[in-house]
Order: C-alpha cells, then structure tokens, then sequence
C-alpha cells in the first residue's frame, strides 16, 4: 500500500499536477465569475437558485438518515458518479465535455453563494462551516478526476500521432489514480459532509 501511494505522488508531480493545477484555477474562476455576474442579475440569480435547488432535490439525498450512515452512502454514490463522468470524459478526443463539467461544478457553488448574499446571509460562514471541512476533500478528488481526464485525452492525441505510444499504460495509471486517490477521497468527504459539516452548520 506504502509503495501504491509512493506511485500515486510520482505520478501527480510527473503527469497530473500541471493539469490539476489549471483546472483548479478554470473551477475558481468559474464560481468567482457565476458570483460575481449573478449579483448583478438578480432575476438570473433566482431562476439559477431554484433550478440548483431541483437539481440538488431530484438526487433524493436530503431524506436519507445521517444517522445509520445513508446519507454519507447517497452522498459518495452521487459524488463518484459526477466524478466518473469527469473522468469517462477523458476518452472524447476533445477537452470541452472535461471543462465543461468542471466549470458547471465550480459554477453551481458561485450561484449558492450568490443567492446567499443575496438574502443577507454570510457568504463567509457558508465557505467556513458548510464547504470546506468536506470540500478540502471532495473539491481536489473532483478536480484530480479532471486532471486524469485532461491526462487521457492528451494520451489519445499522441496514440494517434505515434502508434507506439503506450495509451494503455497511461489509462491504467490515471484509472489507479481514479480508484485509489479519487474515490477514498470521495468517501472521506461523504462522511464529514454527513457527520461533521452538520455540526458547524448547527443542525
């Protein structure tokens, strides 16, 4: 296990973390930019909330009890699938469905905090209390699945180039990455989001 990881450290300084580095950035920017934009149309702003609101109340996670741990369950079942995708989207031989799904992510948390401003709740204890004791965890293993993603997608471009290229190495290596660094990541975050973000938010 020591030496799997020791690997996955190799890999991110030698092939992802350029990648994740900028689509940390295009996810910043993204909800900077739906935050800033929104506050300034309101009647956009209160279209985009509701319709977050039915996308968040369609998934049928808000019901499940925190307590027997379905919440966290419905949580990390959710949150993979939104990953996978990221991930599968790797294997479209162009990098818009990638960025696409990156900058809707980073686009929703700008319009929660955009309607909260809005109704003169603090942004700030939202960011604190209710993203980033889970966020730390699912907001990398969702921006690491776009780097892998990112890392495939190159990968199909030089197999096309140059028939030698070793494309089915570098899909291993990434769908490691995606099993042993993104999903437990994804888990941890399931249950803080379910156990612990609750109790900063007062619930």
């Amino acid at each position: 296990m020591k030496n799997l990881y020791a690997e996955q450290w190799r890999l991110f300084k030698t092939k992802y973390g350029i990648h994740f580095l900028w689509i940390f950035i295009l996810f910043f920017l993204s909800g900077l930019t739906a935050y800033f934009y929104l506050l300034r149309d309101e009647k956009l702003l209160v279209i985009l909330a509701k319709w977050v609101t039915a996308m968040f109340n369609q998934k049928d996670i808000a019901h499940l009890d925190a307590q027997t741990g379905e919440l966290a369950f419905g949580l990390f079942w959710n949150n993979s699938v939104a990953c996978l995708l990221i991930f599968l989207s790797g294997f479209i031989p162009i990098f818009l469905p990638t960025l696409g799904i990156i900058c809707f992510n980073g686009a929703i948390i700008g319009i929660i905090m955009a309607y909260l401003k809005f109704n003169g709740n603090s942004v700030m204890e939202f960011l604190l209390a209710g993203v980033v004791p889970h966020g730390i965890f699912e907001i990398p293993a969702i921006i690491l699945a776009g780097a892998l993603a990112v890392t495939i997608t190159l990968g199909v471009y030089q197999k096309l180039d140059n028939r030698r290229f070793p494309l089915k190495s570098v899909i291993l290596d990434a769908l490691k990455t995606f099993l042993f660094v993104c999903l437990p990541l994804l888990l941890i975050a399931a249950l803080v989001e379910s156990f612990v973000t609750p109790l900063f938010l007062g619930v």
